[in-house]
């Protein structure tokens, strides 16, 4: 059940269910359906983390923008609470409450076999500047420092956006370098034979966190309890256990 959007949150409990939002059109091995059911390693690690944290939680697809939309403006639309699989951004930080990594995954630059003979010519972040770049409306590209007329954000998720490279539209897409391979083991894969990646050596890895709404009343309560939550999960190997179920060379570090 969704928090009525009409509520008034002046008598949120501390132990009231948490309605968590994550992305509709899938992240996986994070965040996929199977068999009709949402699995993969980051919706285990929340589900893990809320039982830690002994509050009752749901979590709920929606469209991405939507998802942060109402997080940031939760006092006035109390819809959700949280969400996950965000990368940070001075942005976001700006805007919610961040909790620590929870995994991280390179970044990388994907291209089209089909439009290049080799590997385009991309050793620096500069480099990107020479190219097409197709990217997903609500995703964040600050850490790639591509120039604005570079950067088409027309599609409105990872699937569209490499349609859009296979047809030629652009050159590249910026992705975690993990997320369209492992799209190959669910029953809608994002890339074929045809599609290749390299990683950025440039860029450190890409940080994954759980964001909480800085206008609920309980937000230092929530952010306070998932850090204790994830940090005694890093320390006995849970999180990385559950990663390594979806990931096994890398785990929660990809």
């Amino acid at each position: 059940m969704v928090i009525n959007a009409h509520a008034s949150t002046d008598h949120l409990t501390q132990n009231a269910p948490v309605a968590v939002c994550d992305d509709e059109n899938l992240w996986p091995p994070y965040a996929f359906i199977q068999d009709h059911t949402l699995t993969g390693a980051m919706i285990e690690t929340t589900k893990a983390i809320f039982n830690l944290a002994n509050i009752p939680y749901q979590i709920h697809l929606t469209p991405w923008k939507r998802c942060l939309y109402q997080v940031e403006h939760f006092q006035g639309d109390p819809t959700f609470e949280v969400f996950i699989n965000g990368t940070y951004s001075e942005e976001r930080a700006s805007k919610f409450l961040v909790s620590q990594t929870v995994y991280s995954t390179g970044n990388a630059y994907f291209y089209s076999k089909d439009m290049f003979d080799a590997a385009p010519h991309i050793k620096t972040l500069s480099d990107l500047n020479d190219f097409s770049v197709c990217g997903v409306h609500g995703y964040n590209y600050d850490m790639y420092k591509i120039k604005a007329r570079q950067l088409s954000v027309v599609a409105n998720d990872l699937h569209s956006a490499f349609r859009l490279l296979k047809s030629g539209r652009c050159e590249v897409i910026l992705n975690a370098y993990s997320v369209p391979y492992g799209s190959l083991f669910t029953d809608n894969p994002m890339i074929d034979d045809s599609i290749e990646a390299k990683i950025f050596e440039e860029l450190p890895a890409q940080s994954f966190h759980v964001f909480v709404s800085k206008k609920t009343p309980r937000a230092g309560f929530l952010i306070n309890q998932i850090n204790q939550a994830i940090t005694t999960m890093k320390n006995n190997g849970q999180i990385d256990a559950i990663f390594r179920k979806y990931l096994p060379d890398c785990g929660a570090d990809c």
